[in-house]
Formats: structure tokens, C-alpha cells, sequence
């Protein structure tokens, strides 16, 4: 179970909607749109705390 770095959900990879390769790391994503938001700043991502995430459902 890997985290969405963009949302924090929990993400399958087998089950993931897109993945990305940055530095090194694979990173798995929900949706789309967290893939696309990822691949355009990975910066703005990578570092912050998914467990503290910015959505809370």
C-alpha cells in the first residue's frame, strides 16, 4: 500500500489510476488528476507529510 502523494489516499499499485518515476521513487496515484498535478511540480509534493494531508473527506 503506497500513499498518494498528492491527496494521501491509500493506493494499490496493482489497482493505481497512474504512476510516476521522480528521483528514483515510484509514486502511485488515485486519480488522473493527482498523476497530472504530481508530473507538473514534484517539488511541491515530495517532502510534505501525506499523513497530514491537504484533503480531509
Amino acid at each position: 500500500m503506497f500513499k498518494d502523494p498528492v491527496c494521501g489516499m491509500d493506493v494499490e499499485p496493482e489497482t493505481a489510476a497512474g504512476k510516476s518515476e521522480y528521483k528514483g521513487t515510484t509514486y502511485y496515484f488515485c486519480a488522473p488528476g493527482c498523476k497530472k498535478s504530481f508530473d507538473a511540480d514534484p517539488e511541491k509534493y515530495i517532502g510534505k507529510s501525506p499523513e497530514h494531508g491537504e484533503h480531509h473527506h
